[in-house]
């Protein structure tokens, strides 16, 4: 069974590639439109050939259906190009997605509580609750399930890894979560913007080996 990052990043730099291939060979000019036009049309022959595995199906009929309605503005290279970078930036020099570690996940609520977040990780999130935080930006992660669901899968490393998604709830910046996230080598995969177990928090995933079933969360582009 295909695993949709691999899929999804096997898929954007292909097309990335294709359209480079396209312009050298004076074929397809470099401009927004052409470069729509021409992705646009790949991803409608992809669709229709059966190119790539049905888990990013739905990726590629929205895709599909934004360059339809929103031509040029639908940014298609732009879009390819940030999602091959964000996976690229969270594998190995083997080429395969990393395992997650739970000294990541630690460092994670560091480098937060350093830049101001209020990070709650001592109590269960079992049911709807309030968590009060004054404005503050805030993290919460069920106490429960952070130990459930970390272990060591390789005696030989006695690393203690992620093994099953664990859950964020949020309230505050996600952009800023999402952009510390990436740069201790984690992906966030979006549930809710607001509505979820705390009120007035946002939930959001993390899955072993960044490996969601849809596309992640992307951090902001150092342009």
């Amino acid at each position: 069974m295909a695993i949709y990052s691999q899929e999804i990043y096997k898929l954007v730099t292909a097309g990335l590639k294709e359209l480079e291939e396209s312009q050298l060979s004076g074929k397809i000019q470099k401009n927004p439109v052409s470069e729509t036009h021409f992705l646009s049309a790949w991803v409608t022959k992809a669709i229709k050939q059966q190119v790539f595995d049905r888990c990013v199906i739905k990726t590629l009929m929205s895709w599909q259906q934004q360059a339809r309605s929103m031509g040029k503005n639908a940014q298609l290279k732009q879009n390819f190009e940030h999602i091959a970078e964000a996976y690229a930036g969270i594998r190995g020099d083997d080429g395969k997605a990393m395992i997650i570690t739970r000294d990541q996940v630690q460092s994670l609520y560091q480098v937060l509580e350093q830049k101001g977040w209020l990070v709650t990780t001592e109590f269960e999130v079992n049911r709807k609750v309030t968590h009060h935080t004054e404005g503050q930006a805030s993290l919460v992660v069920c106490v429960k399930q952070f130990r459930d669901v970390f272990s060591i899968q390789d005696e030989s490393t006695e690393q203690v890894e992620l093994a099953k998604p664990l859950s964020f709830y949020v309230r505050g910046s996600a952009q800023e979560l999402i952009d510390t996230a990436f740069s201790l080598g984690l992906l966030l995969f979006k549930v809710t913007d607001y509505k979820s177990k705390v009120k007035y928090h946002g939930e959001y995933v993390l899955y072993p080996h960044n490996n969601g079933a849809h596309l992640p969360e992307l951090p902001t582009r150092e342009m």
